[in-house]
């Protein structure tokens, strides 16, 4: 019996390419969604082995990103999830993989790699596009969840909360009680750490986790393993 997909992108002929492609290796796609409205309809009404979707889908009521992802897995915690992208952030890209993404493929990729990625999620494999890949070892993110979950410290991550909740350095410096060039290295150490490499990156990533926690986080090293925010204080080391 194939296998049965699910492809949500707000660009009609990306999922028109994708699914011809999967058809030709035999997968079904049982339903095509084209924002994230339609594609949580989907999801509700058609069994699927795999769900393809776009990061950014801005229209449609219900949030995109790494919000959208959230749901996906709470919804249909049995299917495997391949995300679509161009992003080049390397720690919303571990972010996905934290949540529980089975595939990330490169939109900039040929599509004829994509039933790759698709059979990794269905048989529970990780599976990255060679350019995501190089990109996790260029910043050095590809280490192991335990390792990259400690990797911020105390101050660091109260430096970066401080900063997501729209305080200037200056303004934490002074809050803190330390010299603007302690908050400014701490702020740079924490961005390299996590893969960051300018203010661009910084407020893309902390958009993002503020967008599926609400108005607080931090990072914490749980049993699922990697960088995750919750609310409350840090058990980070």
């Amino acid at each position: 019996m194939p296998s049965t997909v699910i492809i949500a992108d707000d660009h009609p002929v990306v999922v028109a390419g994708v699914e011809t492609i999967l058809k030709a290796h035999r997968y079904d796609v049982v339903a095509r969604a084209h924002d994230t409205d339609a594609l949580f309809d989907a999801l509700a009404d058609h069994p699927c082995d795999v769900v393809i979707t776009d990061y950014s889908m801005p229209e449609g009521d219900q949030p995109d990103g790494m919000p959208m992802i959230r749901r996906i897995r709470a919804v249909r915690p049995d299917i495997g999830i391949v995300v679509l992208t161009m992003l080049s952030n390397p720690a919303i890209l571990r972010g996905l993989l934290d949540m529980g993404v089975a595939a990330i493929f490169d939109k900039r990729t040929n599509l004829r790699d994509i039933p790759v990625a698709v059979h990794a999620a269905d048989v529970g494999r990780s599976y990255l596009s060679p350019g995501i890949r190089r990109l996790f070892q260029e910043v050095d993110c590809a280490t192991g969840p335990e390792e990259l979950a400690t990797r911020l410290s105390p101050r660091e991550i109260e430096v970066l909360r401080a900063y997501a909740k729209g305080h200037s350095l200056s303004d934490i410096a002074a809050l803190m009680g330390r010299s603007f060039k302690t908050i400014s290295r701490q702020k740079r150490s924490a961005m390299a750490k996590l893969g960051l490499v300018n203010d661009a990156q910084l407020y893309q990533y902390l958009a993002d986790v503020n967008a599926g926690t609400g108005d607080d986080w931090t990072p914490s090293n749980e049993a699922t393993g990697g960088i995750r925010f919750f609310r409350g204080e840090s058990r980070a080391p």
